[in-house]
């Protein structure tokens, strides 16, 4: 049977318990000979094996812990006592001892915490917080800063989730001090460095993350909070939700890094406000709108999570547009057509349903054909007496499906098209300021040579 025994921070703080658990075990196991822990128990029992052999060889802690694990076992039945600094149940080893019993002892964070420490607070070993998935602004305690690359690391995750002036508490040894997160690279460090935090009020901060956005939102649309947005419903802003969108498209097309972090935020905003409306009205939970979408990504990647197999980005998309069609319940061609949004802009709705329809068969044989219609649907919209709505629309649709099939995106081909002719006529209004003249009083021929100085300017 193995027994860890918490040591404590320091010696002095060993229990009762614990002592007697090391005077009668039949081995005494010491996680390292350079720590507090060793220097008690050597007041105790003079036959201690130590494991600081397994910290010169492993390669990773991972293989450190497997390591003192398998040195724990090798003893059998024997009544073990592994000794650990701090309280014992948080030892990175002792996570592995399923089973085992635990005295526990004094934390490690107990002088850094103080009367701080308070309910959903994390407690994270250094390695552990550097490895972390994620790390939110919440109380924070990280043990074990052993050195100062270690708590490097620490600080840089840390910064992902409070701001660098934030007040921690650290102590090491017997130092315990209060300094800004900026510093804690600065200190000395032992097995007992540790570390605590706590973010500071949200209105004082600068670093933030999803759940602080949603929480602002709630707080605006709450009794005390913005009467404008207390007031707005889904149908108020749905607007706003296509216009951001396509500001953040202008943004990424210009490449322009500063804009697309505030338009990005912007549409997250537009989402955080839908799901705090629902949630208000009762409609739905926020867990539900990233249920349906972790649930639609991981169904419809069966050849990552599953056994599907997609050897390219076009079998890819291929295993996608099946598994939307089963999600969907989408049976034939009439069904996937009326399938398409018709709030999407009229150029991009045109080239999707026409898409669906040629994967049910309805699609021209080549190139020559389209354009054939094309030529077609010119001289019917040409006619005197032509219904020019309907003819031109017939016309567009023939030009987009001619560029749907040189692969070209209509609506982006579109947008690019238009905000080069913005550019040409902004340079041309330039060059007329500067030369004080007046489109209206230019020739055919002064206006072709203006155009074509604009186009060789800005292209």
């Amino acid at each position: 049977m193995i027994t860890v025994v918490g040591m404590g921070r320091k010696q002095g703080d060993l229990t009762l318990d614990g002592k007697r658990t090391i005077e009668q075990a039949d081995v005494v196991v010491v996680k390292s000979a350079k720590t507090h822990a060793a220097q008690t128990v050597a007041q105790l029992r003079s036959d201690a094996v130590y494991c600081d052999d397994l910290y010169d060889s492993a390669a990773d802690f991972d293989a450190l812990n497997d390591a003192i694990v398998g040195r724990l076992r090798s003893f059998g039945d024997k009544n073990v006592a592994f000794c650990v600094v701090g309280e014992g149940a948080d030892d990175t080893t002792v996570q592995r001892l399923d089973g085992a019993n635990i005295v526990y002892g004094v934390p490690l964070y107990s002088v850094a915490v103080g009367q701080r420490f308070w309910g959903g607070s994390v407690i994270y070993t250094a390695q552990e917080a550097i490895s972390a998935p994620r790390i939110l602004p919440m109380p924070t305690v990280v043990k074990c800063i052993d050195d100062k690359f270690v708590a490097a690391e620490v600080q840089l995750r840390l910064l992902s989730a409070f701001d660098e002036d934030t007040p921690t508490v650290f102590c090491g040894g017997k130092t315990v001090k209060r300094l800004p997160l900026s510093q804690l690279c600065k200190q000395r460090f032992d097995y007992q460095a540790t570390l605590y935090i706590s973010p500071k009020p949200l209105v004082e901060r600068q670093v933030f993350d999803y759940y602080d956005c949603a929480d602002i939102m709630t707080v605006l649309c709450s009794p005390n909070g913005c009467p404008w947005d207390r007031e707005q419903t889904h149908k108020s802003i749905v607007k706003n939700v296509i216009e951001e969108a396509y500001e953040l498209a202008d943004a990424l097309e210009k490449e322009d890094t500063d804009h697309i972090v505030e338009e990005l935020g912007d549409l997250l905003m537009q989402v955080i406000f839908h799901i705090e409306i629902a949630t208000r009205n009762g409609e739905f939970t926020p867990e539900a709108v990233y249920t349906g979408l972790c649930r639609k990504l991981i169904d419809r990647h069966p050849h990552v999570f599953g056994d599907v197999h997609a050897a390219n980005s076009t079998e890819s998309l291929g295993v996608w547009e099946q598994q939307k069609l089963k999600e969907h319940r989408i049976q034939n061609t009439a069904q996937n057509v009326q399938d398409v949004p018709r709030s999407m802009s009229a150029l991009m709705r045109c080239q999707k349903v026409s898409s669906r329809a040629a994967k049910g068969g309805y699609e021209f044989d080549n190139v020559p054909q389209v354009i054939l219609k094309i030529t077609e649907e010119l001289a019917e919209f040409l006619e005197p007496n032509a219904d020019k709505t309907m003819e031109g629309g017939d016309l567009l649709f023939g030009c987009c499906n001619l560029m749907r099939l040189c692969h070209v995106d209509a609506e982006t081909a579109l947008l690019l098209s238009t905000e080069k002719f913005v550019r040409r006529v902004t340079e041309c209004e330039r060059l007329l300021a500067e030369r004080g003249s007046r489109l209206t009083d230019m020739t055919q021929q002064q206006f072709d040579e203006l155009w074509a100085e604009a186009k060789g300017n800005v292209g």
